[in-house]
């Protein structure tokens, strides 16, 4: 098992494969955040950081990022065969970042009713003392309706969402289904919690995400997924839970406050409740877990053999 040094390694594997780094502050329609973007082999790597104090950016403008990527795709799609070219494409893109605290509903989940929406709402005390930045805020949480499938799911400091941004159909690298598309972001999350935190995992066809092997006790769900996609162009992945709270009352323990994904009877965890006392000291950089994460599923997107859980290795 590893301490803090570890991270290092992930800066070593970046410099190794040749990754050009750049960082620019954008302005669109009034939102401000610094975009950390690492261009690899294809994969473009863009980590958003709207707030440099904490390192959050909220859930809004990592759709409005999301949204301009995957509009790029659909217009290039959209011109006449003859008038597309591989120069012209748009690279494939993953979007990460570090959320403020959203609770966001499927598509085809009821509306909440004025009091459960005021339930989630609720201000929520969080300690972050892991990070670069240590967080000690009182947040209150949105609540936001999105086009993944599902139901209640949270989102917020502590957590690493990775959003990759593709055409399942590019002639760039083998192409995807749905179903073998989400499984490269179950098998990507998985591999990366071996290989950075020894922690061993499994899916479940039946109640997708990721989920920690427990000898007794009941499930845990360490990283949530939700897919979308129109024309073959992909929105939302996956969330992994590092360091937010998973234990405690509502004041401070976000999924105390609701049922995820309707799952009865399951658990949220996350790596520093995994590890335990092994996570004494240890501190957590958000950008370079995520260029982690980037790098392994890297492989996958080139090497379709390297899409299941151990990548072919």
């Amino acid at each position: 098992m590893w301490h803090v040094p570890r991270l290092q390694l992930v800066r070593a594997a970046a410099l190794s494969r040749r990754h050009l780094v750049q960082k620019a502050t954008l302005s669109i329609e009034g939102r401000r955040w610094e975009t950390t973007t690492s261009r690899g082999t294809l994969l473009e790597h863009q980590h958003l950081t709207e707030d440099d104090s904490t390192g959050l950016t909220s859930y809004e403008s990592a759709e409005d990022a999301q949204e301009r990527h995957r509009g790029a795709f659909l217009t290039w799609k959209g011109l006449p065969e003859k008038s597309r070219t591989e120069h012209e494409c748009p690279r494939p893109r993953l979007i990460s970042f570090e959320s403020t605290p959203t609770f966001t509903l499927g598509r085809r989940q009821d509306d909440l009713t004025q009091d459960q929406k005021a339930h989630l709402e609720r201000p929520l005390d969080v300690h972050l003392l892991r990070h670069p930045q240590p967080i000690r805020m009182l947040f209150h949480p949105q609540v936001k309706k999105t086009n993944r499938g599902g139901l209640t799911t949270y989102h917020g400091p502590g957590q690493l969402v990775l959003w990759p941004v593709l055409d399942m159909h590019s002639s760039l690298y083998p192409k995807y289904s749905v179903s073998t598309f989400a499984s490269h972001l179950e098998a990507t999350t998985q591999q990366f919690l071996l290989d950075m935190f020894d922690i061993e995992t499994y899916t479940n066809r039946d109640e997708p995400g990721v989920w920690v092997r427990a000898s007794s006790g009941q499930p845990r769900k360490i990283a949530a997924l939700g897919v979308h996609h129109r024309r073959y162009v992909t929105a939302l992945g996956t969330a992994i839970n590092i360091d937010v709270s998973v234990k405690g009352g509502e004041d401070v323990n976000p999924w105390a406050r609701f049922v995820p994904c309707g799952l009865e009877g399951k658990l949220a965890t996350s790596v520093v409740a995994e590890l335990g006392n092994t996570a004494q000291g240890m501190s957590f950089d958000i950008s370079d877990l995520a260029q982690r994460w980037a790098s392994i599923f890297e492989e996958g997107l080139m090497d379709a053999s390297r899409r299941g859980v151990d990548l072919g290795r």
